[in-house]
């Protein structure tokens, strides 16, 4: 038995989302893992909620049962409720629970009831370093109250030393759970392995929040590229066919992604990669240095196709430039055999329709693989919360993807929702989108786990589709 579990909360089935995820791994939680095997020889299992329908009395009973002293509870916005609640049932039953993820900044600006029955920490930020911390304190007899009077509420870390952060370890099994779940170019890959090969973000977005970021600060901080690069044949070496670098843009330094790029080449890993990156990060060099490296899709940040909305949210000085670079930038990636997941946001602060409508004229112009259109919720962690009007400020538990966004638009919620469902249709069905799909990803169909997974899920994507 372990004394230390790690838990990634999910909304309880009853509640979920019909909306198509990629189920990625929690980092964060998987950095835990490691450090405390490193410490204290003893590996602490992780219940991922995410693989599985997730209930918080079931939960709640394997945890009792493995009789763990100390719980660490990742969640976010939009799944608090069973958070709150799972975290509730174990502090009752003795065990000392610690809330780490985004759910830690929404309630340190929102607050949320019940948070101070059902946790006794609180970590926001990036929890990789500070948690282990505060856990060896604890396994060493440290009074709990001590920690608790030392933290007064609530802490924001930072990881600061990502070199010495100990390898997050993957089975065989958990690269095929966290497979990427749509049709990538070349051979079909079953089993992804996932990594970061830098913590922080320098771009001064103010809509985005830590549900769709991989870490918290804005200063990079970055690991030795031989040092990633080890670890991308780590995971190769246990059965990955393909990686998912995690970083918030791997493109942004310019430099360090050309360094990494031709260390991959030169010690022959060059894997199929996934990665996230912006549309003003798109040079020839730096997308010939991906193409040479084995990029194999590009998830792209775009969010408006308004000049002005881009500027209004802080994603880029010129907006125009912006709009351009976003077409331009998917043309090459195009023509360099490289798939695309263009993305965007819907309801942003201040948006018009005019605004919208600029971003579906940008859609039908981009040579993308995939479509994402989130709706826009304020949540409380977003550097334009204080700016918002109190009326416009979203504090309950809602799912990005499925509910209707906040009215900090200049939109209707009917009318966003119309123009949601027109977006994702025109993009998906509209004439040749499924010949020039098959052309592209024909492998992944003939593969027995490629195609029979998708296959299987189709019905509830085309409802998705037809419903939006």
């Amino acid at each position: 038995m372990s004394d230390v579990i790690l838990v990634r909360v999910d909304r309880e089935s009853a509640r979920h989302t019909a909306h198509p995820r990629h189920c990625a791994p929690p980092l964060d939680l998987k950095y835990l893992q490691a450090a405390l095997a490193t410490t204290t020889g003893e590996t602490p299992p992780l219940i991922d909620g995410w693989l599985t329908p997730f209930s918080v009395a079931q939960t709640a009973a394997t945890i009792l049962a493995r009789r763990s002293r100390y719980a660490v509870i990742r969640a976010v916005t939009w799944n608090l409720d069973e958070s709150i609640r799972l975290g509730r049932t174990l502090r009752h039953a003795g065990v000392v629970t610690i809330a780490v993820g985004q759910q830690v900044e929404h309630v340190t600006k929102a607050g949320y009831d019940g948070w101070h029955e059902a946790y006794d920490l609180a970590v926001g930020g990036e929890p990789e370093e500070e948690v282990p911390r505060l856990l060896g304190r604890l396994l060493a007899g440290e009074p709990l109250e001590r920690l608790q009077a030392e933290q007064a509420g609530f802490s924001t870390a930072l990881v600061w030393d990502p070199e010495a952060l100990p390898r997050p370890r993957f089975s065989v099994d958990e690269l095929a759970d966290y497979a990427f779940p749509f049709p990538t170019p070349g051979r079909p890959a079953r089993r992804w392995g996932y990594l970061l090969t830098a913590w922080g973000c320098p771009r001064p977005c103010r809509h985005c929040t830590l549900i769709v970021r991989k870490s918290a600060g804005r200063r990079l901080r970055t690991r030795p590229v031989e040092q990633v690069v080890d670890e991308v044949a780590a995971l190769r070496d246990v059965g990955a066919e393909a990686i998912a670098f995690e970083d918030d843009s791997l493109l942004v330094h310019r430099s360090r992604f050309l360094e990494l790029a031709e260390a991959l080449c030169r010690r022959n890993l060059t894997l199929p990669w996934m990665a996230n990156a912006r549309p003003d990060e798109l040079d020839d060099e730096r997308i010939a240095a991906a193409r040479e490296s084995g990029a194999t899709l590009i998830k792209l940040g775009i969010d408006s196709g308004s000049p002005h909305m881009i500027e209004t949210i802080g994603k880029a000085a010129d907006g125009e430039a912006w709009v351009a670079a976003a077409a331009s930038g998917s043309a090459a990636l195009h023509r360099a055999g490289i798939a695309t997941v263009a993305m965007f946001t819907l309801g942003l602060p201040g948006e018009t329709e005019e605004h919208a409508q600029a971003t579906q004229a940008l859609i039908r112009r981009l040579r993308s693989a995939y479509l994402q259109v989130h709706l826009y919720r304020p949540y409380p962690d977003v550097d334009l919360w204080d700016d918002l009007p109190d009326a416009q400020r979203i504090r309950g538990a809602d799912y990005h993807y499925i509910v209707a966004p906040s009215q900090c638009s200049a939109i209707s919620a009917a009318r966003i929702a119309a123009l949601h469902g027109r977006m994702y249709r025109e993009f998906y069905l509209r004439p040749g989108y499924v010949a020039r799909h098959l052309a592209s990803f024909w492998r992944y169909y003939l593969s027995p786990h490629g195609g029979g997974r998708l296959l299987a899920r189709l019905p509830s994507v085309m409802r998705y589709l037809v419903q939006r």
